[in-house]
């Protein structure tokens, strides 16, 4: 498969940089789940762990690349950017810490992705060889076959991230996309109804992530505010 200037897909390469990655950390990643960091350790090797930090705007793995590591979340979030012919981008989906960029591609036929992940504040990712999880090695780690279920797990995880996202973009009206997404936050993150559900967006990002104008999103922000159906406070929001 060639891009769109017909060049063949680039390979994703990383610095061989190797960081250990702390207990509280591992702790926090869902792909290790039942795994402790003396296992870890010892299926390093195999699995040819690397950790890598990026900056705010950083791409990490850009569309039409070739996909070959599976990158969790440490620290930071990450985008997944989407753009037309036109150029113009949309934000598709919003990454945290514990979760994967690249593992839906890394599994496909091609290995090639179709959106730009980018790093949305300064971020910290582990990465691992995709090839290595599903392939025990000849060691047989015993380990692998909990890593290869905790990988299933989150790919249904992010069919559902990708469902919800239709969900929003799918509302007929700008109001009843911001308030699906909202509900869909506030769910994400356990905040009651009145509590400030946290938007790590700017408002240009939060009108491409919904697909709207900026300018119109601001202006039904302001008049859900006025009416009382949302508060507006900083850089969250409080559906009431």
């Amino acid at each position: 498969m060639t891009s769109s200037d017909g060049r063949a897909p680039r390979p994703l390469v990383l610095p061989p940089r190797t960081i250990p990655v702390s207990e509280p950390e591992l702790a926090r990643l869902p792909l290790f789940e039942g795994i402790s960091l003396e296992e870890l350790m010892l299926m390093s090797g195999c699995l040819s762990l690397s950790r890598r930090d990026f900056d705010e705007s950083q791409t990490i793995i850009l569309a039409e690349q070739r996909v070959s590591l599976v990158g969790a979340i440490v620290e930071g979030s990450v985008q997944m950017v989407t753009q037309d012919i036109d150029g113009n981008e949309s934000i598709f989906a919003c990454l945290y810490p514990g979760e994967l960029v690249g593992e839906s591609f890394a599994c496909g036929p091609t290995r090639t992705s179709r959106v730009t992940f980018r790093a949305a504040s300064q971020s910290s990712l582990l990465f691992l060889d995709f090839s290595r999880i599903n392939r025990t090695c000849s060691r047989s780690c015993r380990f692998h076959q909990r890593l290869a279920s905790n990988m299933v797990s989150m790919l249904c995880q992010k069919n559902v991230l990708l469902m919800q996202r239709l969900e929003v973009v799918s509302q007929r009206t700008l109001r009843q996309k911001v308030l699906t997404y909202l509900s869909i936050e506030a769910a994400r993150q356990g905040k009651s109804k009145g509590e400030v559900i946290s938007v790590p967006l700017t408002r240009a990002q939060f009108a491409a992530y919904l697909g709207a104008n900026r300018s119109a999103l601001s202006r039904e922000l302001s008049l859900m505010q006025r009416e009382g159906s949302i508060a507006i406070e900083g850089c969250g929001f409080r559906l009431r």
